[in-house]
């Protein structure tokens, strides 16, 4: 029983943990010749075993044993506090595999350094606290496992220790991020005072039986509700919490920004739709308003803030937000009581992928040029054509032109936000959508008419990331033939 209850729910955790402990034993060995390549393959052991066992539990029925009065308390509340349904395990799967991915880039910054090892074993831990937040049942497990995602993220972002860049990033990120964990914490505590319990589903189920809210009980729900979304908007970047995005995303060592802007954005939106659509969809008419006009605000700001960039890292953390915004589109669009994750989650696998292979090839410039200003890729149309090219599909998904993912990930969440009578936010999309294909396809002007100041030297010794980078541009072709929309049938 436990092993179906318990172990089988929490293999692809099982794995990443595994494989974070095993880094940690061999980090306290003698140093010996070969043993930086170890480290590397079981951290991507432990990540693509997430992957496999998150396969493995999709293709197998999802069943629910129900609770029984002999179980030990333990794991009561642990069935309580942890959902297993299609969002755990789809949501899972990609994490893992952004997390694999990201563990190949991560070796072009890290190769030679002494903090390598560390660096997996914190990236392996980020996404166990990233599947824990996707699965949570329980606000108190949403917090814990917001701050196992947290806090080694603050330390990943200021690993490079005599970079000034990224402990100024650093230092900003844990400030604000703190703050924003006092907002969860309050919004928790309006919850208990107001509900009496931590259970996301029972929660839910005492809104959705229509009880009155009035006077003080509609101050402690309400404002629980406000609270839980600051915070939860903080970590996808969304205006007017995103100052720490650009600030961030350019300090971070540059993989560690791919990782950050794809399966950490992903692990917040999959917190969002617990909060909004798991516990307060029946109140859709009190919040439905507060979200789209942030996802407006955050389309704007992002784009129009991006149209300035000059370094590349900065371009795109701010199209980071400005994509959020698009997200935020998705998560407002409610029609008659019932919700559709299909649109939500293709759009974030397809951004996840095109993320990690944009910064993955910002890397390849910055190892040759040690910048990353959008100077640097002058021709390379011509002195690295397949890196060129793969630049290009990439940046062209990222701005949606087709016949790439990324259109098809924007027609899909607009189509639906329209069947919701969503259509003025919709023509506020299309509008950023078209301020933004001016940076997008400044980038492609660079790469191909514009002339090379300097050939890029690419850093030996990584063709398995260079392949990597290849599939991400591959996958944005792929996934727009292909769009994996039926899986999601059992949202």
């Amino acid at each position: 029983m436990i092993v179906q209850t318990f172990l089988t729910p929490i293999a692809p955790i099982l794995s990443l943990v595994v494989g974070s402990v095993l880094i940690i034993l061999l980090e306290c060995l003698p140093k010996a010749k070969g043993m930086r390549e170890v480290k590397f393959w079981v951290a991507f052991a432990g990540a693509f075993g997430g992957v496999l066992v998150s396969f493995w539990l999709w293709k197998i029925p999802l069943q629910t044993m129900p609770l029984g009065s002999d179980e030990p308390v333990w794991l009561l509340e642990f069935r309580n506090a942890f959902r297993f349904d299609a969002i755990t395990v789809l949501y899972g799967l990609v994490i893992a595999l952004f997390t694999c991915l990201s563990i190949v880039f991560a070796s072009l910054n890290f190769r030679d350094s002494e903090y390598e090892g560390e660096v997996y074993a914190l990236m392996l831990l980020v996404a166990v606290g990233m599947m824990l937040l996707v699965s949570s049942d329980s606000l108190l497990m949403v917090f814990l496992s917001l701050e196992l995602l947290s806090l080694p993220t603050y330390v990943l972002v200021g690993v490079c220790r005599h970079d000034k860049r990224a402990l100024e990033g650093s230092l900003k990120y844990f400030l604000l991020g703190s703050f924003a964990t006092v907002f969860l914490l309050f919004g928790i505590s309006f919850l208990y005072a107001q509900f009496g319990t931590l259970h996301i589903s029972r929660i839910a189920e005492v809104l959705s039986a229509g009880l009155p809210l009035e006077g003080k009980s509609t101050a402690l729900t309400l404002g629980g509700l406000a609270l839980l979304l600051i915070s939860a908007c903080f970590k996808i970047g969304a205006v007017p919490f995103h100052m720490w995005v650009p600030d961030v995303y350019e300090g971070a060592p540059t993989t560690l920004t791919g990782f950050m802007g794809s399966a950490i954005k992903l692990a917040g939106f999959g917190l969002i739709l617990r909060i909004v659509w798991g516990m307060f969809l029946p109140l859709f008419p009190h919040w439905s308003g507060l979200v789209d006009g942030i996802a407006i605000l955050t389309m704007f700001v992002g784009n129009i803030a991006a149209l300035s960039q000059d370094n590349l890292k900065r371009l795109f953390a701010y199209s980071s937000i400005a994509h959020a915004g698009y997200l935020l589109v998705a998560i407002g669009s409610v029609s008659g009581g019932t919700v559709v994750g299909e649109p939500l989650f293709y759009y974030l696998l397809v951004y996840g992928l095109m993320f990690l292979g944009v910064f993955a090839i910002i890397a390849f410039i910055e190892h040759s040029t040690h910048s990353s200003d959008i100077y640097q890729i002058s021709g390379m149309g011509f002195s690295h054509p397949l890196l060129a090219l793969c630049l290009a599909v990439l940046v062209l998904s990222a701005a949606g032109i087709p016949p790439t993912a990324g259109f098809m990930a924007k027609y899909f969440v607009f189509l639906e936000a329209v069947r919701a009578g969503k259509t003025p936010l919709v023509v506020c999309a299309v509008i950023n959508s078209l301020i933004a294909a001016y940076y997008y396809l400044r980038v492609i002007v660079y790469l191909y008419m514009k002339e090379s100041k300097e050939r890029i030297a690419l850093p030996a010794a990584s063709r398995f990331a260079f392949v990597c980078i290849v599939l991400c541009a591959l996958s944005t072709l792929y996934f727009a033939v292909a769009p994996i929309t039926s899986p999601m049938a059992r949202f």
